[in-house]
């Protein structure tokens, strides 16, 4: 009797964790191919306000369910890419998009690399050069160790 009840149970959970993955397969369909090619390229270039690296097509959240389902509406409304994509920037802001565009206002994301290493090659330089000046200034050779005594002191 145990054995069947833990069978049924075991069953059970593998059924409501297969659910779960079943459920970030997207199951509508667009009328037409040309839409169905528009839903699939929107959907894999917005990014799922939840999860961090995840794009819409392939997350499995509530919410990525409903922004795919606000994007489907979108398109069978008969609105462009440009109006689904602005629409959408202005509801979750530039977080949305798997690829930001370079603009003023988060130049300095794409410009701190650059920036960053020009200041790491300086400082470097600085350092390799103040080292080679001290060991031009040190005077001590090794031939008063080799004779027991010693011109610095230690």
């Amino acid at each position: 009797m145990r054995l069947a009840l833990a069978t049924v149970l075991g069953c059970a959970l593998l059924l409501g964790a297969s659910a779960r993955v079943a459920l970030a397969i997207d199951p509508a369909q667009m009328p037409t191919p040309a839409l169905e090619a528009r839903y699939l390229a929107l959907t894999h270039q917005f990014r799922c306000p939840v999860c961090q690296n995840e794009t819409l097509a392939d997350s499995n959240e509530d919410v990525a369910g409903e922004v795919r389902a606000q994007i489907r509406t979108m398109l069978l409304e008969g609105k462009s890419d440009a109006q689904i994509r602005d629409y959408l920037v202005s509801r979750y802001s530039e977080f949305i998009l798997f690829k930001p565009e370079y603009s003023l206002r988060n130049a300095w994301l794409w410009l701190s690399p650059v920036v960053l290493l020009i200041v790491g090659v300086f400082i470097a330089m600085r350092i390799i050069r103040a080292r080679s000046a001290l060991v031009a200034e040190d005077d001590w050779s090794g031939e008063d160790d080799a004779a027991g005594s010693s011109a610095h002191p230690r």
